[in-house]
């Protein structure tokens, strides 16, 4: 298996045979890396030796391209005796590819028909731009270390504070074009796209339709920008007990970044600003959000933060530098919760449903849950499974099909765009050296898509405008006015008058009340102001419309098209992480519209110019080194012999159980469908980032362990042919996720 370019991850099990005999072998045992006969004619490009008593291997490489396969053996009498071969794996580019510039209209690919376009007009090249800034994916460093991983008012204030702020602060929005649209302005010539116009068209075989495109908002802009925010949370569901602190990742992922994202996007379109964010909602994330058991939970969490908040107004009434934030939290924890119980019915999804019904946001799916695709490349039951189901339960849950998918930890590898359009997506995203390593170089960079052969369109990050806000160095988020993360009354203040609102059994943690701002990077803090924080979100608003502005001016002189700009975030960086994070999209949206700059969707963008460039992306992430290495090292890679183990036995009993008109038993289809469950929550990218990071590191190996026992719990019933009725039932219970997972899903490849 590939970690990246220079290394590559090996494993092996032997049978008795093989075992007895490398016990009586002389000779020692050898890895031989070579290119499959065909492509190079079995040439040989390393050899070293093995210790194969240890299970598994790191194997370093030179620089090298292309497949490549390993065999092991033994080396006796001066000749090498094999042992096990790998089948053949896809050494990631890291140059652009040779092949020659094809371009084609998504149109025409959609509908099957291969037929090359005629290409954009040369111009002289004014920079397109290879990003001048690094930045960090969910894999590398964000603001802060990786999420861990009372009564309604009568009264709701209705104004968003950051609607008015920026003419506070004296922020100068660039001077442009106005951000009323006109009466019907939008999309500006361009025959509809099959597939991709979302009028009247029906997903595929009559399933749920795709929301429609809205017009574009501002007619004639000089640029694009696409703000991609993902939002997901592994699935945690533990009804044994009332609280269990990993459920308050959700918790915290509602109270801090879902409510008031949906908040801030109410504002805009109660304005009528010509917004567009597109938004991934995890099927793991929609699932929970959607959960009674789980709803309950945080309505009676969300009922204590408010008493907390009535407490605080009182500890802190004689103090001139807290008391105002204590005022602060009291009014917002009370608006989000009229937010939550009166305003959106406890049912978030539904109010992003509506939000996309209105042309406010374009929602997108994800794997099932959110795993790690190009582990499972060598099992494609699996690959179709996290695919399909993710895509199927997006429908089931919000009624309607996804256009887009985000790829869990944007982990491409080539030949999974087949599979997403077979599953009727119509684009994801990549990192940026995906895009500019494809196999043809990108005339465009990363500021317009490239299209695989297949029609699905993939979409690169833009690494300057993500560095302005992700860098931890360079970032947004480390002003000195921001409220600092880190400092919270969970740990300030006495045990026993927090107690009441963290884990029972006396654990320390926080509780989103944090009085403090960043200051520094000592350890003294200074009281936060929260009208000081919002005039520097309003200043950093204007600074990156200002920098989008020239970085779209300073990219046109060489595209025959605006230039589009992606900037790809994790979903809880905005108000979690970055408390004010909400505020800066908000302002930041505002003030596209004066510089001439349309929010647009991709599927927007596809409508808009549906001719591009023809290529496979390089295999990739955006992880930290960019490509595997954050999922697949030594403390990690214990998950995987057994998680590919189990995909080969969901894979035979699909095909033993799943066929229709099959002779399986109704709870024989039923541990089935539960079996496909597990080794799906198991498979969940989550775990092995939490182990790499050590944030709950016993919690991940247990819920490694626990998914991967009770599917081989089930599978073992199943082959069998001894179903425990109540012994699945109580698992069906713990895991209650995908109702309507089709196992045959294994099966099919």
């Amino acid at each position: 298996m590939v970690v990246n370019p220079r290394l590559l991850f090996l494993y092996w099990t032997f049978d008795e045979a093989l075992r007895h005999r490398l016990e009586a072998a002389r000779g020692p045992a050898e890895i031989l890396l070579e290119r499959p006969a065909g492509t190079g004619g079995g040439a040989e490009i390393l050899r070293a030796p093995v210790d194969v008593r240890n299970g598994s291997w790191y194997l370093s490489l030179e620089a090298t391209s292309g497949r490549l396969l390993a065999r092991i053996g033994l080396r006796q009498a001066g000749r090498f005796q094999e042992l096990l071969r790998t089948e053949p794996v896809s050494i990631p580019r890291t140059a652009p590819g040779s092949e020659e510039e094809v371009w084609m209209d998504v149109r025409a690919l959609r509908a099957g028909r291969a037929e090359p376009a005629a290409p954009p007009p040369r111009r002289p090249a004014s920079g397109v731009s290879v990003a001048r800034t690094a930045a960090m994916g969910r894999g590398g460093e964000p603001p802060g270390e990786a999420l861990r991983t009372g009564r309604s008012p009568a009264f709701a204030p209705a104004t968003s504070p950051a609607r008015h702020v920026w003419a506070a602060a004296g922020a100068a929005w660039p001077a442009g074009r106005s951000g009323t649209p006109s009466p019907g302005a939008g999309a500006a010539g361009g025959e509809a796209v099959p597939g991709l116009d979302g009028v009247g068209s029906p997903a595929r075989g009559g399933e749920a339709p795709k929301a429609a495109l809205p017009p574009l908002g501002i007619a004639d802009p000089r640029g694009y920008l696409c703000f991609v925010l993902h939002a997901h949370l592994p699935f945690v569901r533990h009804p044994e007990r009332e609280y269990f602190l990993e459920e308050h990742w959700l918790f915290e992922g509602i109270t801090e970044t879902y409510l008031p994202l949906l908040d801030m996007l109410d504002h805009l379109a109660a304005d009528r600003v010509p917004v567009r964010l597109t938004v991934s909602i995890s099927p793991t994330l929609a699932t929970m959000l959607r959960d009674p058991l789980l709803l309950g939970k945080y309505e009676r969490h969300l009922g204590r933060l408010c008493n907390l908040a009535w407490r605080e107004v009182e500890r802190t009434r004689r103090d001139p530098a807290f008391s105002p934030v204590a005022g602060f939290y009291w009014d917002r924890l009370h608006r989000l919760q009229h937010l939550f119980t009166e305003v959106y019915r406890r049912d978030l999804l539904a109010q992003f449903a509506r939000l996309e019904d209105r042309g406010v946001v374009e929602l997108l799916t994800c794997a099932a849950t959110h795993g790690f695709l190009p582990h499972h490349r060598a099992d494609p039951g699996s690959v179709v499974a996290q695919v399909s189901a993710g895509v199927a339960e997006h429908r089931r849950l919000l009624d309607r099909s996804p256009r887009g998918l985000w790829i869990p930890e944007c982990a491409y590898f080539e030949g999974l765009d087949a599979i997403l359009r077979d599953a009727g997506i119509e684009y994801f995203f990549v990192d940026t050296h995906a895009v500019l390593n494809a196999t043809s170089p990108p005339r465009f960079g990363v500021h317009a898509p490239i299209l695989c052969p297949s029609g699905v369109a993939a979409f690169g990050r833009d690494e300057e405008s993500s560095a302005q806000v992700w860098s931890s160095e360079q970032g947004y988020p480390g002003d000195p006015a921001y409220r600092d993360f880190y400092r919270d009354i969970g740990y300030d203040l006495d045990a026993a008058y927090v107690a009441p609102y963290l884990d029972p059994a006396g654990t320390r943690g926080m509780t989103g009340l944090k009085y403090h701002r960043i200051t520094g990077r000592t350890d003294h803090k200074e009281p936060y102001r929260r009208d000081q924080a919002l005039r520097a979100a309003a200043r950093h608003a204007a600074d990156f419309v200002r920098n989008r502005g020239l970085q779209i001016d300073w990219l046109r002189g060489g595209m025959d098209r605006p230039p589009l700009v992606v900037s790809m975030y994790d979903a809880e960086l905005f108000g979690h992480w970055w408390f004010e994070g909400t505020d800066w999209l908000e302002l930041v949206m505002r003030g596209l519209p004066g510089a001439g700059i349309a929010a647009i969707s991709p599927a927007q963008y596809l409508a808009q110019h549906p001719v591009a460039q023809r290529a496979f992306p390089s295999d990739s992430s955006w992880g930290e080194h960019g490509y595997f290495d954050v999922w697949l090292m030594a403390e990690n890679d214990w998950i995987l012999p057994p998680l590919h183990e189990a995909g080969r036995r969901m894979r035979d009993l699909a095909r033993r159980f799943a066929p229709e008109g099959g002779r399986a038993s109704g709870a024989e289809r039923r541990a089935l469908a539960q079996a496909g469950r597990e080794l799906l929550l198991a498979q969940a990218s989550d775990w092995p980032f939490i182990l790499k990071n050590r944030t709950t590191p016993e919690y991940a190996r247990r819920r490694v362990r626990e998914h991967l026992s009770r599917f081989d719990r089930l599978a073992r019933m199943l082959e069998r042919r001894e179903v425990d009725d109540r012994a699945l039932g109580g698992i069906e219970d713990q895991d209650r996720i995908f109702p309507d997972l089709d196992p045959g899903l294994w099966g099919r490849p």
